[in-house]
């Protein structure tokens, strides 16, 4: 066989594997979609869909067979959706390099080809790739600061400068895992009495549970920024919430316009 035929054989063998891989990434976008009901910001499945497996990932169908709580839990949350709701699609169309967005708000993004596996934040981000052994062989529980991190970029700098940061308390000590809710312990002071117990004791906590029993630590402590709302998007990986813990200024201001 000549050398131009092997060049030829090797450029349609190249041609050919990106389009099974373009047509993989297609079919799995379009399965997933599926599974939203057309709703982009309602991420529950209707539709039993076989499991896919592709390149060691599977789908969080796979997962559902099992842990049915956990999956309906995550699938109303905004991991399940990061890849429909209508907030990422506009600022999709508005960046120069989707490539940044997809490394967040998919699974199994590959920096090199620019393809994903799965659409979405599933299951598999935290807990890694499905091992064929389990449930004999466990799968990864996600548990540390760095991995959430990866993606909430600045809540992680915020994090790391606090004191909660240097004591290592994890995110996970706050937030629920597949709600992505705040725990009920941390609202109601539960959670920041296990360690904090002593602060409630001070001049200055005394005072503001004299006042009102409904100020919270989280009231002072995990402040929304200023000019912040419930209708502001959270980008470039910055929480509404101040990680911090620190109390601003503003957030005295807010109660105490006229002083003391």
């Amino acid at each position: 066989m000549s050398v131009l035929n092997l060049e030829n054989l090797e450029q349609r063998s190249g041609w050919l594997v990106l389009a099974i891989s373009a047509l993989i990434m297609i079919a799995t976008l379009a399965a997933t979609m599926i599974w939203h009901g057309g709703d982009s910001n309602s991420a529950r499945p209707e539709s039993d869909l076989p499991v896919v497996v592709i390149q060691g990932y599977e789908s969080p169908q796979r997962c559902r067979e099992c842990h049915e709580e956990e999956y309906a839990d995550w699938s109303h949350t905004t991991h399940a959706s990061a890849t429909f709701s209508d907030n990422f699609q506009v600022l999709l169309q508005q960046t120069a390099q989707p490539g940044e967005c997809f490394a967040c708000h998919t699974t199994g993004y590959n920096t090199s080809s620019g393809q994903f596996i799965l659409a979405g934040v599933t299951c598999e981000v935290c807990h890694g790739p499905y091992r064929p052994a389990h449930p004999g062989e466990s799968m990864s529980i996600a548990t540390s600061a760095s991995l959430c991190g990866g993606c909430h970029t600045e809540t992680l700098a915020a994090w790391e400068i606090s004191r909660h940061g240097q004591a290592s308390v994890s995110c996970v000590a706050c937030h629920e895992v597949h709600t992505q809710r705040t725990r009920a312990a941390v609202v109601t002071n539960a959670l920041c009495l296990n360690c904090h117990a002593t602060h409630l004791q001070d001049t200055l906590h005394l005072e503001h549970n004299t006042i009102t029993t409904s100020i919270h630590c989280v009231d002072c402590h995990l402040h929304r920024p200023a000019g912040s709302d419930e209708d502001t998007l959270p980008v470039g990986g910055q929480a509404l919430i101040d990680h911090s813990f620190a109390v601003a200024a503003q957030v005295c201001a807010n109660c105490h316009q006229n002083g003391p």
